[in-house]
């Protein structure tokens, strides 16, 4: 089982699908990041595992690792409903 993020904030044309992509790489997750249509950017992560999505979460909201992004993300909705990986940018 899958689970669906969407993000909020300045997330477009900012990298942030690629900011995503670094993020989940460091904790091994597969996934997908999709802009949407709203302004909002959609990640699927491959894993139902709440300490990862947890720990992913964090990520995105510290940037431990200093990975170029230049919005902010100032929500995250998280719906644990999706079963599929599907996306215009997977990772």
């Amino acid at each position: 089982m899958a689970v669906k993020l969407i993000l909020h904030g300045k997330v477009q044309g900012v990298y942030c699908r690629k900011y995503c992509q670094e993020n989940a790489q460091k904790l091994n997750i597969k996934g997908s990041a999709s802009n949407m249509p709203d302004n909002t950017v959609k990640v699927i992560l491959d894993t139902n595992d709440e300490k990862i999505i947890d720990e992913f979460i964090r990520h995105l909201k510290e940037n431990p690792f200093k990975f170029s992004f230049y919005g902010n993300i100032t929500k995250i909705d998280i719906n644990k409903n999706e079963n599929f990986i599907k996306g215009d940018y997977n990772f």
